[in-house]
């Protein structure tokens, strides 16, 4: 199944070949140079499955900022942040999140992407099921 994915590079070269990795996987992929265009991006967008991120860009949000504010107003959001010159000591990233260290190998970025969608569905699923979807007429008010 196709999902939306918003990419944040500042490196063009870079920002191609990876929007095309996430391509050849079937996948829609938006594009922004920047966290600032890319929190403008996600606040239009009608859906976004997962945003991918570099750490180091210019403007007035690096790419750790733009995963807090995604965390704090997206929290299902599944974000994978990348870096050469940053680290992330384990444990600090909410679950629906991965660290991979450039130059990341594009069969890595692959298993994550399909690691964190697989999440989502499944949390996508157990929300619809508990709102009584997919089919259910359940009754929560008495919980």
């Amino acid at each position: 199944m196709s999902q939306n994915i918003l990419l944040v590079e500042d490196d063009l070269l870079l920002r191609s070949v990876m929007a095309e990795a996430v391509s050849i996987l079937g996948h829609a992929v938006t594009e922004c140079a920047s966290a600032d265009q890319a929190l403008t991006e996600l606040e239009e967008m009608e859906c976004c499955s997962l945003v991918i991120t570099d750490v180091r860009m210019p403007g007035r949000l690096d790419g750790l900022h733009l995963s807090r504010t995604i965390w704090s107003r997206w929290p299902e959001l599944p974000v994978i942040i990348m870096s050469a010159n940053t680290t992330i000591p384990p444990g600090t990233l909410p679950s629906n999140a991965k660290f991979l260290t450039k130059p990341v190998h594009l069969s890595s970025l692959h298993e994550v992407i399909a690691e964190l969608l697989a999440k989502e569905r499944l949390a996508n699923f157990r929300t619809d099921v508990y709102r009584g979807g997919l089919g259910g007429t359940h009754d929560h008010s008495s919980r």
